[in-house]
């Protein structure tokens, strides 16, 4: 029997008011779309692809000439539950009998205080994607540690196995990508660089990603400046920093990627409750991608949604379950958000992962 302290709340009504609902536009889904599997373990091959190897003019009656497989990696692990939970104090549960008991003239407030928290579970494990998308396609890797995660601390970094010869620098010190060095830096230069080496590899390089800070940085340069130096105002040509639009035909032109911005902030909270606004897009690096997108974020179903405890309502948002449930001593309430998903990044070996404020170390 589903069971919850909220009168008039069961599974039905929490769907309804799910489904209807809209949240914020995220950029996770554009590089890893949600993928469905049945198991926990994933297995993800990496190194498959590049430039096809030629076949040989043979004479007649030859046997054909026996060509190598490229070398594949196998990434593998285990999908790791992303969840969190809000509750409803005794003092809580006593405003919303308050306010239930003159529904029509608080309406609106008792649907705020009913669905709060569903909506803020569904946002934050969509949140936390967020975050790992971030870390993960700047850095090739991702780190949890106390500074960035209540669950488990990883004890080293979870590595997609970005190739060395993928990992790019600055040319020197003159040339960081960085609000010093605006007259000798060259991104522009890079970018070029960058694109011939990965069409040597195989791989064509379609899209630049970087965060806003290093986009005003990029924009602010001059030899950005002097390329794409003027736009137009009441018909006169006016000296400013390109618009992205403005760069992007540009590299467009010359048949070179395109540039998106990873331009958000989100908030994390600690084990300790200590809460911190972050980008989670590390501001040093600038990836650089064949295709999008660059892999899927795998989710499969936990024991919760396949065996549900009889004393919890749930319902659904897209994957993410949401469940209610209550305890006593005190009188509690609790909402919680969990899917169990992780992006898989199966063109990493196509890829090209440049730190830009440095020319010694990536």
């Amino acid at each position: 029997m589903e069971h919850t302290l909220l009168n008039g709340i069961n599974s039905k009504i929490m769907q309804a008011y799910l489904g209807e609902r809209t949240y914020k536009k995220l950029y996770w889904p554009l590089f890893f779309p949600l993928k469905a599997t049945m198991s926990l373990k994933y297995e993800a091959l990496i190194g498959s692809k590049g430039n096809a190897v030629a076949a040989d003019v043979v004479s007649y009656n030859a046997s054909a000439p026996l060509k190598t497989r490229r070398v594949v990696n196998k990434l593998t692990g285990m999908l790791q539950p992303i969840m969190m939970k809000r509750k409803m104090e005794t003092t809580d549960i006593m405003e919303y009998n308050s306010l239930h008991a003159r529904a029509d003239a608080d309406q609106k407030v008792l649907l705020n205080m009913v669905f709060d928290d569903p909506d803020a579970c569904v946002v934050g494990v969509n949140t936390k994607m967020e975050w790992l998308t971030g870390q993960i396609l700047s850095q090739g890797k991702v780190t949890l540690s106390k500074a960035n995660n209540a669950g488990i601390i990883t004890e080293n970094a979870i590595d997609f196995r970005l190739p060395t010869a993928n990992k790019e620098v600055a040319a020197s010190a003159d040339r960081h990508w960085s609000a010093t060095t605006p007259t000798t830096m060259t991104p522009i230069a890079d970018i070029e660089t960058i694109c011939t080496e990965a069409g040597a590899a195989g791989s064509k390089i379609r899209y630049i990603i970087m965060n806003r800070t290093k986009w005003q940085q990029f924009r602010g340069c001059d030899e950005v400046q002097n390329l794409i130096p003027y736009a137009l105002y009441n018909g006169s040509k006016v000296a400013r920093a390109p618009t992205l639009e403005m760069v992007n035909n540009f590299l467009s032109g010359e048949d070179r990627p395109q540039i998106i911005l990873f331009d958000t902030y989100l908030t994390l909270e600690t084990e300790e409750h200590v809460q911190s606004s972050v980008n989670p897009w590390t501001t040093k690096y600038v990836t650089f991608l064949p295709e999008m997108p660059c892999g899927n974020m795998l989710h499969c179903k936990g024991a919760e949604e396949t065996n549900p405890p009889k004393q919890v309502i749930q319902a659904k948002k897209g994957p993410i379950l949401i469940s209610k449930y209550s305890d006593v001593d005190p009188v509690t309430e609790f909402t919680k958000g969990e899917i169990y998903a992780f992006p898989i990044w199966v063109n990493i070996d196509q890829s090209w992962i440049m730190n830009t404020e440095s020319h010694t170390s990536f």
